[in-house]
């Protein structure tokens, strides 16, 4: 049996004396999509942030074969990507430069191209939609991995601000770099695509709430648990 490429066991954080996370565990497994769903500010983001070491915590921690808290920036970037929601550059660079910015500028044109972008290389950030930035960004996160082997994908509400088109396309960039040998942790509100994923993760309250496969953690009980009265049932 492989090794989990991540793995969170009892993981808590702490900003500002308050505890956003509270003995979490995560398992993913190479070739595996993980979806973390929750309400707004159950801790989705706080997780992701953990497992990439962006933000300090206690308890077990390996990513890609390392704890990202002690292993160098350098280690950490050439082993897992982190995608954040809303994705921000403070310059207005010309969209193929993010493939310089990837270090890897064929990979990053060939996953452009896939996401429905090619024809966009040539203009600026500022140019673009905001779904059109999202996608270019996204595109960036899957070239710094452009091998995807033993590597781990670290993704905010990949799809928030795309069209259907596009929210399709990123899906199956995902499942693309889960089946090279990566793995895949996608923070959702989308349980449609929750229930595609090979695990889910349900939180609440910065607590984890139901994990295993889509049948057993969304369950109605674990959904009504989970958004009370306005929990979705058709997704």
């Amino acid at each position: 049996m492989s090794e989990p490429l991540a793995e969170a066991v009892a993981l808590a954080v702490e900003l500002g004396g308050r505890r956003i996370l509270d003995g979490v565990s995560l398992l993913a497994e190479p070739g595996q999509v993980v979806a973390v769903v929750g309400p707004n500010g159950a801790g989705k983001t706080t997780l992701l942030r953990a497992l990439a070491g962006l933000t300090g915590s206690t308890g077990g921690l390996r990513v890609a074969g390392r704890d990202p808290r002690t292993a160098s920036a350098l280690t950490n970037a050439g082993r897992r990507a982190y995608a954040a929601q809303k994705p921000a550059c403070a310059w207005d660079f010309l969209v193929r430069d993010l493939g310089d910015i990837a270090g890897s500028p064929d990979a990053f044109a060939a996953t452009l191209a896939r996401l429905g972008l090619a024809d966009l290389a040539d203009r600026r950030l500022s140019a673009l939609s905001g779904g059109e930035q999202k996608a270019a960004h996204l595109a960036m996160t899957f070239a710094t991995l452009a091998d995807p082997f033993g590597s781990v994908l670290l993704l905010d509400e990949p799809a928030a601000s795309l069209d259907l088109t596009r929210r399709a396309l990123v899906a199956t960039e995902i499942r693309r770099f889960t089946q090279a040998g990566g793995a895949a942790v996608v923070a959702t509100h989308d349980l449609g695509y929750a229930r595609s994923a090979d695990s889910v993760v349900v939180l609440a309250e910065g607590r984890l709430l139901a994990a295993g496969a889509p049948a057993a953690a969304l369950t109605p009980d674990v959904l009504a648990a989970t958004w009370g009265e306005a929990a979705p049932t058709g997704a």
